[in-house]
């Protein structure tokens, strides 16, 4: 997801893309040193639509589980 967001800003100085994220300069260098745990999911998601990216959340089971209960 981080890896989308650094692609969708390359080339871009760390300023210009902060000011196009709606984010500070030190967040940008946060993200293209892939210190990810500064960002929660729902910031990383934000950012991707702010750099004009599309988003899909896909949750698929892997089978059934036994409950705990029966």
């Amino acid at each position: 997801m981080a890896d989308a967001i650094v692609a969708a800003i390359k080339g871009w100085t760390q300023w210009n893309a902060a000011a196009l994220l709606g984010i500070d300069q030190p967040r940008i260098s946060d993200l293209r040193n892939g210190r990810l745990e500064r960002f929660s999911l729902d910031q990383l998601v934000r950012l991707l639509a702010r750099a004009d990216a599309s988003v899909e959340l896909r949750i698929s089971s892997r089978g059934r589980r036994r409950y705990l209960f029966n």
